[in-house]
């Protein structure tokens, strides 16, 4: 017969305790346990978990209806993070071993533990123990659809009889699985910032190697798209409050990774931030350095033609209720009178400038009498400010 999972019950302070034993209790009793061996059950639950609060700080107990020689038993596992117990050997009953083990040994609670249990075996080591027991009551109850049913319908009573306990239960179960989730993403957001400056690494190496100009261009342009998305990942992560971005420190760093990119020994443009202290919300972040850094990458290509130099300015505004300005202007040569307009442009940079501002509900407007004036309004619901 394949284990029927029924419930956890957490073991971290005292009170876990009291909780420990109506659930052997409750569930002895469907398995029509005797009074002695539901008294005999309950006392080696209660120990085991005693030991994983005491020796380990926190735990957990898992019951299930198992079957032991063709017979409807209870499965107790008790799992903990603490330091092990000592090697040691066990009695020669059938099912009852110990590995590993580094503790002070079993010590007399598991030792009757082991007495009563039908099955007992332990596995531990430096990073916990568990230990599985199984419990036989006195009758042959045959295991049935209907006895897990039972039993989760007297889990249920045992839930609506204190509801206090019931829902202390569900919150730390939620904590515990927010704390795992946490884990998890700190873990996500670790790799992906390393596999995206490896990414920019690589892409500088070929830029660097490459012989053709046209090929050196085209490597400077997606790294300053690619350092732009691992600059503002970088600092999403460092932010005190979730999801926001310091957007100086990030047009900063799009500003020196572009001259990193674009200035040689024949032309040094100067690139300018002006931006107030403005923490932005993520997506808006990542979408405002792939904006700046597509305006400046046009400005390296078409502002300063002839020039040996140049200065290309980022100004941040927050307008509080009204808003927030973006504006990205040069000191290069501007637009002829007929030439394209740029916002009109199938340039794959004109066209994702487009398709960001638009997402984010913003006006864009372009003049090219004095150099080139690039204006972004947005509407107050698209970002934050501290």
């Amino acid at each position: 017969m394949k284990p029927a999972r029924l419930t956890t019950v957490r073991l971290e302070k005292s009170a876990d305790i009291m909780r420990l034993r109506d659930v052997t209790s409750a569930l002895t009793s469907v398995l029509r346990f005797g009074t002695f061996e539901k008294t005999r059950t309950v006392t080696a639950v209660v120990e085991m978990g005693r030991n994983a609060i005491e020796h380990a700080k926190r735990g957990r107990a898992s019951f299930s209806l198992t079957e032991v020689q063709g017979r409807q038993a209870l499965g107790v596992t008790v799992v903990d993070q603490g330091h092990g117990i000592a090697s040691e050997p066990l009695s020669d009953r059938k099912g009852a071993f110990l590995t590993g083990g580094v503790g002070p040994g079993l010590g007399l609670g598991l030792r009757g533990v082991q007495r009563i249990a039908e099955q007992f075996a332990i596995e531990t080591g430096s990073e916990g123990t568990r230990i599985e027991t199984a419990f036989l009551g006195a009758e042959p109850l045959l295991g049935s659809p209907e006895l897990v049913a039972e039993a989760t319908n007297a889990l249920a009573g045992l839930n609506a009889s204190d509801p206090a306990a019931a829902l202390s239960e569900q919150n730390r179960a939620l904590m515990e699985s927010i704390a795992d989730r946490d884990l998890l993403m700190k873990e996500l957001h670790h790799r992906t910032g390393n596999n995206l400056s490896l990414i920019v690494a690589l892409i500088r190496m070929s830029k660097n190697e490459a012989a053709l100009d046209e090929t050196k261009q085209v490597l400077a342009e997606l790294e300053t798209r690619v350092a732009s998305l691992t600059k503002a990942h970088e600092l999403m992560q460092r932010a005190a409050t979730a999801g926001t971005v310091p957007a100086a420190e990030l047009l900063q760093e799009v500003a020196r990774n572009a001259e990193r990119a674009f200035n040689t020994e024949d032309r040094q443009v100067e690139i300018r931030v002006e931006c107030a202290p403005t923490d932005l919300d993520g997506r808006l972040a990542v979408d405002i350095g792939l904006i700046v850094g597509e305006l400046i990458t046009n400005a390296y290509k078409h502002a300063f033609v002839g020039r040996e130099d140049g200065v290309i300015t980022v100004r941040l505004t927050s307008k509080g209720h009204e808003g927030l300005d973006l504006v990205v202007f040069d000191n290069g040569v501007g637009l002829p009178a007929d030439a394209e307009r740029p916002e009109r442009s199938n340039s794959l940079g004109w066209k994702l400038i487009r398709t960001l501002t638009f997402t984010h509900n913003g006006m864009l407007t372009v003049d090219g009498k004095s150099g080139l004036h690039v204006h972004i309004s947005l509407s107050p619901s698209d970002y934050g400010t501290a």
